[in-house]
């Protein structure tokens, strides 16, 4: 008898459906497996954040008389060995939808008793299609049938006791230095939770795309890992507008909601389309004609573009490993659409960069920048990094905390100082003129639609 919990993207005791299942099969086991892959093909910045909510778990599991178990290898051998030390009866992990997650689970699967559960998502992939059984393409189609289905959420109750066979060994949980702008842990992410629903998520519609207020939520690098569920951000959302009459005074709880949302509809594009992590989901543009200059992208990758906005974000990018929403849309549209770079090289550096670097999500928002995803804008759809600037950071002091060199231009020059005639020194000036830009973009998408 017993449950071994192969923790993996749930590192979190609250609103854990796979944990609230062990626990009906007790002792249970917590059981985190370094998988050499994963391993090596993380970037340091991500290992460590990772590291540091390991450790994290593993006190509030002591709190609860259980602990986490660290072991190192292949997860079927992993688990084959730990099943024999324990003479436990199943296998109970979160189902999760990248592609090799899937085979990770499809492999142990075959070999071991493990049973996945749906806690990741508020609907399974599988529960939001078409009455003909396949999956949406467009966001406000399958916005529509996800509201139909999702209804509500009922909460777990907190619990309070793990029984755990604890002479079970353990290997240590690598060091890593933490990240200063998100604290590691469970609790840090539920108080940004509560924060975010107490004093931002009202006004969260006017103030999400501005880059100089704090209007974030701040929570995807929790979400990516699974250290604050995804259902209790849905289920805080369900319940405030529940209990509204009407909802033109929610208008900001409506706004979350759609980007959890839109983090769901990405998620299950690639289930249903595992191979547009690398292909353009629309076929049409594999014929683009990029430039894919290399010393354009070093640039950029540098935030040395000349284009105050994109040069703070990629440095806040380079510095923090999170970028407001906003600030993403602008460096990606700057990159493929401006220096006419494959959306691939940005989603690869992005992905490498952030501590939310989910690949379904990533991979989603930069093929809808590029133009190339299922419901992208179209490609002459091209941001105007200036007025973007102007109309996003209005005060300029996005630019001023991230690119220090312009820190002393008044709010007119700040956004564009070439404008100007400004030369600051230490700063270069733009490396291609977005006019330019536009009009070669343009050409390139007429180029393969026939428009």
């Amino acid at each position: 008898m017993g449950s071994i919990w192969w923790i993996r993207r749930d590192l979190r005791l609250r609103d854990n459906l796979t944990l609230q299942k062990a626990l009906e099969n007790p002792p249970v086991l917590p059981v985190f497996i370094l998988d050499p892959l994963l391993l090596k093909n993380a970037p340091e910045r991500r290992l460590n954040f990772l590291f540091q909510n390991l450790r994290s778990l593993n006190i509030d599991l002591k709190s609860r008389g259980s602990k986490l178990v660290i072991r190192t290898g292949k997860p079927v051998e992993v688990l084959e060995l730990l099943l024999n030390e324990t003479g436990a009866d199943q296998i109970l992990a979160e189902e999760d939808f990248t592609p090799y997650a899937r085979l990770r689970s499809v492999l142990a699967g075959s070999y071991l008793p493990l049973k996945l559960v749906q806690g990741q998502l508020g609907t399974h992939p599988l529960a939001v299609v078409k009455d003909s059984g396949k999956p949406y393409r467009k966001f406000g189609t399958y916005k529509k049938s996800w509201l139909a289905r999702i209804q509500s959420i009922e909460p777990i109750s907190v619990i309070e006791h793990i029984p755990t066979l604890l002479e079970i060994d353990s290997d240590e949980i690598p060091g890593g230095e933490e990240e200063g702008s998100f604290a590691a842990g469970e609790e840090a992410a539920y108080q940004r939770l509560d924060q975010f629903i107490k004093k931002k998520v009202e006004f969260y519609h006017l103030t999400r795309d501005r880059m100089d207020l704090d209007g974030s939520s701040n929570l995807a690098p929790y979400l990516r890992f699974g250290v604050l569920g995804l259902r209790s951000g849905i289920y805080r959302c369900l319940d405030i507008l529940k209990n509204a009459d009407g909802r033109k005074g929610f208008l900001g709880v409506d706004a979350w909601l759609n980007d959890l949302i839109w983090r769901e509809f990405h998620i299950q594009i690639m289930y249903h389309f595992p191979e547009s992590r690398t292909q353009n989901f629309r076929s049409l543009y594999d014929g683009l004609s990029w430039n894919n200059s290399h010393s354009e992208f070093q640039a950029w990758k540098e935030g040395r573009t000349g284009y105050p906005v994109v040069d703070a974000a990629m440095r806040q990018l380079d510095s923090i490993g999170w970028l407001p929403n906003q600030a993403r849309n602008i460096a990606a549209s700057f990159l493929v659409k401006d220096l006419l770079i494959d959306w691939r090289w940005g989603e690869k550096w992005f992905r490498e960069r952030l501590l939310d670097g989910d690949l379904a999500v990533n991979t989603g928002n930069w093929q809808q920048a590029a133009g190339t995803g299922p419901d992208a804008a179209p490609f002459s759809r091209i941001l105007n990094p200036t007025r973007q600037s102007r109309k996003y950071d209005p005060t300029g002091n996005y630019i001023r905390r991230w690119v220090p060199e312009l820190a002393g231009l008044d709010n007119d020059v700040i956004h564009a100082p070439w404008e100007k005639g400004k030369n600051i020194p230490g700063y270069p000036k733009p490396i291609i003129a977005h006019k330019f830009a536009t009009e070669r973009a343009v050409a390139a998408y007429r180029a393969i639609s026939g428009e």
